[in-house]
């Protein structure tokens, strides 16, 4: 019926412009996504801080091994595993990639140019001279300032009534390939050469060619280089550098776990690769002995070659802890006790005067020593430095012959000259 107020309802609804309708429309669409995307950026923001605790809870976490080391051991080894953490920091190095930041610690001390301290030292121009290399087995991981392999070497000669001098050029997860870079940087520099110089190796040797499936190269060699090729395009406009979130580590770890894991032959080790890779770590190993053996008779110092014990390639009767952890590792690091032992064999079958095999140093112990692969506790370290005390003792090569003779000479002359002034 026309003229009826419903009609006239309906025609008001009629007279609403369609603009202010879109206008509404709008608003409650750019509401809503204003309450959409602050939920997700709560969301993303939520996901990255639970990430980056569970990150540093991870860092912080300790192994059974290490546990057992604090409740157990010595003050000094408890003030360690305090300050194990940040001295964890590295800077970069030329040449070497990476050094240990300074760090002034009551059990770990760092001097400014990444060297650890040695205790029992007594160093001056005059005083017996040697420049230990090596990886974190030499610079002690584990182990206070007092209980490095250099530190209780250093107390051996002291217990002996001589003076020496001895740095720690260790460094984790260092290659012989990179001492020798440290070595040569070391000798164009240093005011006071050495008489002996050390290298402590073997392990990072085999890990790498396990790590990597390359022989010759340092540790986390895949994750330098890729981080290098990309580094080009992450300078570049766009979402790259979303890969280096926390979340997005997340999520990659998460479909990881989900992804049926295809086992493909690619990624076994089997022992054609082991030997085949020992030979190329043996044959690289001996060319760097040869290059140093030159640098040894330029400025005139003993090199020592030394591969240490570790726990894929003794026979040490494992305590219950060490079986635990020998089964921890061979469950995270499958095959690698196959590369770690084909390359211990190359070795030991090299008959070279400058180099010493001690695969086998700690096959007759039964205590408990093992902290790692390789690294050793208080008493570990112990015999370790024993038996590179008695080889420094040993001046077989014909460098450190002479220089002892001519040092022992001086020193019977000097004696006499005293005795011949003395009433």
């Amino acid at each position: 019926m026309i003229g009826s107020p419903q009609t006239e309802r309906t025609g008001e609804s009629h007279d609403i412009p369609p603009t202010a309708s879109y206008r509404s429309l709008a608003r409650t669409f750019l509401m809503r996504l204003c309450v959409a995307v602050t939920l997700a950026l709560l969301l993303v923001v939520g996901v990255e801080l639970f990430t980056y605790w569970r990150g540093v809870e991870n860092q912080h976490s300790m192994g059974p091994e290490v546990e057992a080391a604090v409740v157990q051991g010595t003050p000094e080894e408890r003030e360690y595993w305090k300050e194990q953490q940040p001295a964890q920091k590295v800077q970069y190095e030329p040449y070497v990639l990476w050094r240990r930041a300074p760090f002034n610690g009551s059990a770990i001390s760092i001097d400014a140019d990444g060297v650890r301290r040695t205790l029992h030292n007594h160093c001056d121009a005059s005083t017996f001279t040697v420049w230990m290399f090596g990886d974190s087995v030499m610079w002690g991981w584990g182990s206070p300032d007092s209980e490095t392999i250099p530190s209780l070497v250093a107390a051996d000669y002291e217990k002996a009534g001589r003076q020496i001098c001895i740095v720690n050029y260790g460094e984790k997860g260092w290659a012989n390939t990179q001492e020798l870079f440290e070595l040569i940087q070391e000798l164009k520099h240093a005011d006071h050469k050495p008489d002996v110089v050390l290298f402590y190796d073997g392990g990072t040797e085999a890990f790498t060619a396990y790590e990597n499936r390359k022989v010759d190269v340092h540790s986390n060699y895949l994750d330098f280089k890729n981080y290098l090729e990309g580094w080009i395009t992450e300078k570049k406009s766009g979402f790259s550098y979303l890969t280096r979130s926390n979340t997005y580590h997340l999520l990659e770890n998460i479909a990881a776990k989900v992804a049926p894991k295809k086992v493909t032959n690619d990624s076994r080790i089997s022992e054609s690769d082991a030997e085949t890779w020992s030979r190329a770590i043996m044959q690289n190993y001996q060319e760097n002995m040869d290059i140093i053996d030159l640098l040894a008779k330029q400025y005139g110092f003993r090199p020592i070659f030394a591969w240490y014990p570790n726990m894929a390639v003794g026979h040490k009767q494992l305590t219950a802890d060490e079986a635990v952890l020998d089964r921890r590792l061979k469950k995270r690091f499958p095959g690698m006790d196959l590369v770690y032992r084909a390359a211990y064999e190359k070795c030991r079958e090299v008959s070279r005067p400058d180099l010493y095999y001690l695969g086998d140093l700690l096959d007759e112990t039964t205590v408990p020593l093992y902290r790692g692969i390789a690294h050793l506790n208080v008493t570990g370290n112990q015999m370790a430095a024993d038996r590179l005390f008695q080889i420094l003792e040993n001046p077989t090569h014909p460098v450190i012959a002479k220089n002892s003779i001519t040092k022992t000479s001086s020193a019977q002359s000097s004696e006499s000259k005293r005795n011949q002034t003395e009433p």
